[in-house]
């Protein structure tokens, strides 16, 4: 994740998983909880919700908003 946020908690920015890159579509942070849209190269729209944990990472749940029964989880690496 390569994210910037305005004063408004708003977020921009890209985001990669392997050699599948996204940009960011739209997305807000408000305390430790976490709301995003990315458009992958690939094709698919993924809507993220999370948290930022006690360890810094964020952790969360994903669908893609073509397929929604196509879910899964996702955790960064890096802390935030």
């Amino acid at each position: 994740m390569d994210l910037t946020q305005d004063g408004a908690g708003r977020l921009f920015g890209t985001v990669s998983s392997g050699n599948t890159v996204g940009t960011l579509r739209e997305g807000s942070v408000d305390g430790n909880n976490i709301y995003f849209i990315v458009g992958w190269n690939h094709g698919p729209v993924g809507r993220y919700t999370g948290v930022r944990g006690p360890d810094g990472r964020l952790s969360g749940t994903t669908f893609d908003l073509t397929n929604p029964s196509s879910q899964a989880t996702w955790r960064t690496d890096r802390t935030f």
